[in-house]
């Protein structure tokens, strides 16, 4: 006997309010006795050591390009994953499309890779 689409989507819901509802409100019914407050320990504070000066610093441009490179390959690499994967079922003129894609973006991985030898001095 198959169900109503939408009896199962309430069935499903009603399982997960059933289940989220409690989970959220069982720290609150167990929950450890409130710290007093206590200005030395709400101080901040880096590696023990007290800050001096302003928090805020600006930092180097320089590494921006490599972690936006990182961002982008690491997505690409994904999907080239699954590409890969289902290589022999895609067909050659598909394939082509994105060889021409993976040249493509070796130009920006050698920018990369110029940028990175020429500041570490290889």
């Amino acid at each position: 006997m198959a169900l109503n689409p939408w009896l199962a989507i309430s069935i499903f819901a009603l399982v997960i309010l059933l289940f989220t509802i409690p989970l959220l409100s069982l720290p609150y019914l167990i929950v450890f006795p409130r710290r007093k407050e206590n200005p030395f320990r709400d101080m901040p504070f880096e590696s023990g050591q007290v800050p001096q000066g302003d928090a805020r610093h600006r930092l180097a441009m320089q590494y921006y390009p490599f972690v936006l490179m990182f961002v982008v390959f690491d997505v690409v690499g994904m999907f080239l994953f699954a590409w890969g994967i289902s290589f022999s079922q895609i067909p050659l003129d598909s394939s082509l499309v994105v060889l021409i894609f993976l040249v493509l973006l070796g130009a920006p991985l050698a920018y990369a890779l110029r940028l990175a030898l020429r500041r570490e001095n290889w």
